[in-house]
């Protein structure tokens, strides 16, 4: 598996638990630690790469528009 940690894929993948092997096809799968829903991951067959979680934890702020609007035209003065 080279995959990333955090990453984000479209895969197909094999998991087993308690010896018995689970099919799990076309799933989202985020790569943290190598499980899936608790069940460890045997084999992985990446369809397509997602990417990663947005790490931004910052906002933006809104800037009001300083330019009045003519009463009868509607154009900026």
């Amino acid at each position: 598996m080279n995959i990333d940690k955090g990453e984000i894929v479209y895969c197909n993948l094999t998991t087993i638990e308690k010896g018995k092997k689970q099919e799990h096809n076309e799933v989202v799968y985020k790569y943290v630690d190598g499980n899936y829903k608790g069940k460890k991951v045997v084999k992985l067959q990446i369809i397509k790469r997602l990417g990663f979680v947005n790490k931004t934890k910052g906002y933006h702020t809104g800037v009001k528009n300083e330019e009045v609007r003519n009463n009868i035209t509607g154009a900026y003065e």
